[in-house]
């Protein structure tokens, strides 16, 4: 078995979680960038106002890259507030300690 890869940065993580938005959403008018940490995600009426199809994509994409699954709606609910409780919750399912 490899051995596991290190833990990313924060920014690392929360920039990786902003391209896999994008990407997942198909934001043609959006760039990473443009996604503040702390911006209301998911039927927040934000700029961007994804849906739970949205949800659902972010967290097929999340689990594939990460191996971290987001089943429980408690749990998703707090996790796609914003990209840093996406992070946070990744790292804690990792056991990762990660800071800037």
């Amino acid at each position: 078995m490899p051995p596991a890869s290190p833990a990313p940065s924060l920014a690392e993580l929360k920039s990786r979680l902003k391209q896999i938005i994008v990407d997942v959403c198909d934001l043609q008018d959006i760039e990473p960038g443009d996604i503040d940490d702390e911006e209301r995600l998911i039927r927040g009426g934000g700029k961007f106002d994804l849906g739970s199809l949205d949800a659902i994509e972010i967290s097929a994409a999340i689990d594939k890259e990460y191996g971290v699954r987001i089943e429980d709606l408690s749990a998703a609910k707090a996790a796609f507030r914003s990209v840093s409780s996406l992070a946070a919750h990744i790292a804690k399912e990792k056991g990762w300690e990660i800071g800037e």
